[in-house]
């Protein structure tokens, strides 16, 4: 391998061209939970460009591979991480459908010798060697005191979640259900299951409408059934117009600012996107280009925003910066 780029070199230079070193390529992989969820496309922009960052300014050409299954299924991802291991990729993020089936996949690339992280959701029992998320629970106690200041302490409130098994879910509905104890004039009366997929969230909302017509709040642990179109929740959205009930939400896209600002939402817990996958390719690429140890968890903070500070977060998304603290909630 050596002689034959000696070899090139001197054809190079021979040709006029600068007999400049060849820089040493890393492959990094970002494994998202589902292809066709559009949350993870700010994360994906992130890894690309911290990826071509790292390239124009570093000693590596830094390629980043950006996939995951079509639909948050986990037997897929597990066929995902399995492939890039096959690839012999130098290092791995993924966020987990599961936490049991992706532990087997992971501890199979780190027994090859490539590191991986987790963000967003993560596999505990495996060998992974950091996870950097919010925290998810602490969210979802969060979304319990706003849900329960936002309908009086007192009424019937449903939870809307994705994946079954998905741990950062888990924690949030279960953060959720934590603050939800302490105010006993409060019942969670159903719990919809929308497997990330928006037109079973839509349905389950509308049913858990028609079924409790004095529903007083929901927790969305996701954002799923707000990505249809209006007029797609008639119930739930005509409930919201009358201020008859309260929403919850997970994540701070800009159509939900939208949502927000009209009245339909009271209150998103936000997550850094672009985090997810900027920092995951800085974090692999200090893993194995130097062997950076990281703790277990690298907590990426939360943003909370109502009414009272929604416009600053709209700037944000307008100028794409997302430096400046948030006014008070």
């Amino acid at each position: 391998m050596r002689g034959a780029v000696l070899l090139l070199l001197i054809v190079l230079a021979a040709c006029g061209a600068p007999a400049t070193p060849l820089r040493p390529h890393l492959t990094l992989a970002w494994v998202s939970k589902s292809l066709g969820n559009p949350v993870f496309d700010h994360g994906r922009n992130g890894a690309i460009t911290r990826a071509r960052e790292l390239s124009a300014a570093g000693l590596y050409t830094v390629e980043v591979i950006t996939t995951g299954p079509a639909s948050a299924d986990a037997v897929e991802q597990t066929r995902v991480l399995d492939d890039l291991i096959a690839r012999r990729v130098d290092g791995i993020a993924v966020s987990c459908n599961d936490p049991v089936a992706c532990t087997e996949p992971i501890n199979r690339a780190v027994a090859a010798g490539i590191p991986v992280m987790t963000w967003d959701s993560d596999a505990p029992e495996s060998r992974r060697f950091t996870f950097l998320s919010i925290d998810n629970y602490a969210a979802g106690r969060v979304a319990g005191e706003m849900l329960a200041r936002a309908i009086g302490g007192a009424g019937k409130v449903a939870v809307l979640t994705g994946a079954p098994g998905a741990l950062n879910l888990e924690e949030r509905v279960r953060g959720f259900r934590d603050a939800m104890a302490a105010y006993p004039e409060i019942t969670i009366v159903a719990e919809v299951i929308s497997n990330e997929d928006i037109s079973r969230g839509v349905q389950g909302v509308e049913d858990v409408m028609q079924a409790h017509g004095d529903l007083r709040g929901w927790f969305f642990a996701g954002m799923w059934p707000l990505f249809a179109d209006r007029g797609a929740m008639p119930l739930w959205e005509q409930a919201a117009r009358a201020g008859r009930l309260k929403t919850v939400s997970f994540d701070t896209l800009p159509f939900q600012l939208t949502l927000l600002r009209e009245g339909y939402l009271t209150a998103l817990i936000g997550q850094h996107y672009w985090g997810w996958g900027y920092d995951s390719v800085q974090t692999l690429y200090d893993r194995v280009t130097r062997g950076t140890v990281f703790p277990p968890f690298i907590d990426t903070g939360m943003d909370v925003v109502t009414i009272n500070n929604v416009e600053a977060m709209i700037r944000a998304w307008e100028t794409n910066d997302f430096t400046a603290p948030l006014p008070p909630p």
